[in-house]
C-alpha cells in the first residue's frame, strides 16, 4: 500500500500527533519527499505546536548542541561548529550565509532553534540584528530603528539581547541605546522588536543600569530573563559592578548584585549560565596578564546574592577567556594560540576540540533545532536588504 494511501486513512489527529513527535530533521526530509506534507510541515500553528512539544513551554535546556561561533585567523570567514552535548564531538560545521556588512558580525545568543547574529562595526553603534535558523537555512532581517526618532547624536554605544517569551510563545530581540556626553548624563533607551509582530517599539520600563562601553556587550538568557554585565551609574572605568537582568515576559528589569566577597581588583568578568540554564555563573580574573587564573562563581538560587559560590579555580597557562560551563567541572575555553579546548578542572585535563580561530571572537550557545520562521517567504540576499534598509 502507497505511503499516500496509509496517510489518507488515518484520522487527522492521529496524524498530527505523530508529526509533532518527529525530529526536525525528519519533519524536513517529509516536506521533500510528499508535497501532501508540505501545507501542513510549514503552517504556523504546525511550528508552534511542534516547537512547544519538542522543547517545552519552559527555557528549553538542556540543549542537544553546543553551538560554537568563530572566525577564521585570517578575517575572511565566519563559522558555526555543532558539537553533541557531553561528549562534545563535532557533528556539523557551517559558514553563515551572509558576509558581514559592517565588519563585526557578533553571536547575540540561540533559543529554540533561532540564531541571533548582530552585524556592527567596532566604531559606531549602527547595527542590523539577523534571526537565522541554521538547519532550515533560512533567516530574518530585522528593520532598522529609522521612525522611532531615536537616532540622536550623542548615542555612544549599543546592547542586544535576544530570547524566547514563553507566555506569548515569541521570539523577542532588544536594543539597548547608551549615550555619552560631557555635558549631562544621558538616560539609555530600550526598544524591543516581536517576531510575531514585526516591528520596533519602546519598552516602557526603566532601564536601572549602564553597559560597558565595550564593541560588543554580550547577553545571557536564563529562566526567561536577559541578563548583562553592567554598571550602577554611568561611569564606565574599572569591571562591570552589577548584573542587569530584563524579563521578556513582563518586560520589567532589575538589578542583580556581584557576589559580595568577590575579592579586591578584578581585572576581567565574564558572565555564564549554568549547566541547566537556571541561573547564572560568573568568571572572574584578577591578574594584570589576563588569562593565567580564572576564579568560577556559581549562584545556585538564581537572583539570591547570599547564594554566591566560588565553585572552582582554572588555572591554565595561555587561557584567553572562558566561555561558558558545559559540563559538571568542565568549561569551555579559548586559549592564545588560536584554538579552544575543554577543561576539566577537577581532573586537571584539557582536551584540543581542534577548532581553531581568532581567540577574541569564539562565542557559544546553546542549540535545540526547531522549524522556527519555515513560514517565512523565500530567503532574502542578504547584501541587497541591507543596502535598501541604509
Amino acid at each position: 500500500m502507497a505511503n499516500n494511501e496509509v496517510y489518507c486513512k488515518l484520522p487527522q489527529d492521529a496524524i498530527l500527533e505523530i508529526l509533532t513527535k518527529l525530529p526536525t530533521k525528519t519533519l524536513l526530509q517529509l516536506r521533500c519527499v510528499s508535497k501532501s506534507f508540505t501545507p501542513l510541515i510549514s503552517h504556523p500553528d504546525f511550528i508552534k505546536l511542534h516547537l512547544s512539544c519538542t522543547t517545552g513551554a519552559g527555557a528549553g535546556a538542556p540543549y542537544p548542541y553546543h553551538l560554537i561561533y568563530y572566525e577564521s585567523t585570517d578575517y575572511q570567514k565566519a563559522y558555526f561548529s555543532f558539537h553533541v552535548d557531553k561528549s562534545f564531538s563535532p557533528c556539523k560545521i557551517l559558514e553563515t550565509p551572509f558576509k558581514s556588512i559592517n565588519g563585526y558580525l557578533r553571536l547575540v545568543g540561540s533559543s529554540r532553534g533561532i540564531v541571533c547574529l548582530f552585524d556592527t562595526s567596532y566604531f559606531s553603534y549602527v547595527g542590523t540584528v539577523i534571526l537565522w535558523n541554521p538547519f532550515i537555512g533560512k533567516f530574518k532581517i530585522l528593520p532598522s530603528l529609522q521612525g522611532l526618532n531615536c537616532l540622536r547624536d550623542d548615542i555612544s554605544h549599543i546592547a542586544v539581547g535576544f530570547g524566547f517569551d514563553h507566555r506569548n510563545f515569541d521570539f523577542k530581540v532588544v536594543k539597548i541605546l547608551y549615550g555619552c556626553t560631557n555635558e549631562r548624563e544621558v538616560p539609555p533607551e530600550a526598544f524591543i522588536y516581536e517576531v510575531k509582530i514585526g516591528t520596533w517599539r519602546r519598552l516602557g520600563s526603566v532601564v536601572p543600569c549602564f553597559m560597558p562601553r565595550w564593541p560588543w556587550s554580550g547577553s545571557v538568557f536564563v529562566n526567561g530573563i536577559m541578563h548583562w554585565l553592567a554598571y550602577k551609574r554611568q561611569l564606565f572605568s574599572g569591571p562591570p559592578t552589577c548584573i542587569m537582568a530584563l524579563d521578556l515576559v513582563n518586560e520589567v528589569s532589575k538589578l542583580m548584585e556581584l557576589p559580595q566577597n568577590l575579592g579586591p581588583n578584578p581585572k576581567e568578568l565574564r558572565l555564564s549560565p549554568l549547566v541547566d540554564e537556571k541561573s547564572v555563573a560568573l568568571f572572574v580574573s584578577y591578574h594584570e596578564n589576563v588569562g593565567k587564573t580564572w576564579d568560577m562563581w556559581l549562584m545556585n538560587d538564581y537572583g539570591e546574592v547570599e547564594s554566591w559560590t566560588r565553585k572552582y579555580i582554572v588555572v591554565l597557562e595561555h587561557v584567553f577567556f572562558p566561555l561558558k560551563i558545559v559540563n559538571d567541572g568542565q568549561t569551555l575555553a579559548a586559549i592564545s594560540d588560536e584554538k579552544l579546548v575543554l577543561i576539566d578542572v577537577e581532573k586537571e585535563e584539557v582536551q584540543d576540540l581542534e577548532v581553531c580561530g581568532l581567540p577574541l571572537s569564539f562565542d557559544m550557545a546553546g542549540y535545540t533545532p526547531s522549524l522556527a520562521l519555515l513560514d517565512i517567504g523565500d530567503r532574502l540576499v542578504w547584501q541587497d536588504s541591507l543596502r535598501k534598509q541604509a
